[in-house]
């Protein structure tokens, strides 16, 4: 397992006895809103990421980790492989919100793979994620059209 620190965080990958954490922050509208644009959450959805994530592990080193700041679970943030190479994903509890915590777990997870190419989508609508995505280095490649508006699409290339 592949633990990485951010300066406030230590991130390790998800596991099985995260479902009912996992569960339960992402069922909060706040979360779930622009993240599973506002879809209810199952616990068989909670159940197939977390299946996805052990085997993009397995396969490209990387996956979802939790974020724990000290003991208490604060969010989730990873890449989910794509054909043309990693999305990717982030949540913070909304209790934690506004405090850099996306900004610096998504830090150490991509330096932590390297230079691959990395993509981040955004709903027009979520201000947050796009300033996270573009104080990592991500530039805005494309917006099209989503399930709930405009869907902006930014880019760190590989190399």
């Amino acid at each position: 397992m592949t633990m990485l620190k951010g300066t406030r965080l230590v991130l390790r990958p998800i596991v099985g006895e995260d479902a009912a954490w996992l569960l339960a922050h992402w069922s909060r509208p706040e979360v779930r809103r622009f993240l599973f644009d506002d879809e209810i959450v199952s616990a068989e959805l909670v159940a197939e990421i977390l299946d996805e994530s052990d085997d993009d592990f397995a396969r490209h080193g990387y996956g979802l980790w939790l974020l724990l700041e000290g003991d208490a679970a604060v969010g989730v943030c990873g890449l989910r492989a794509m054909d043309d190479g990693a999305e990717l994903l982030y949540s913070v509890d909304p209790l934690h919100w506004g405090r850099g915590l996306a900004s610096e777990a998504a830090r150490a997870v991509l330096d932590h793979v390297g230079p691959i190419e990395v993509a981040a989508e955004t709903d027009a609508g979520n201000v947050t994620s796009e300033r996270v995505a573009t104080a990592l280095g991500l530039r805005l490649e494309s917006e099209r059209a989503g399930p709930n508006g405009v869907l902006k699409r930014f880019v760190r290339p590989g190399s």
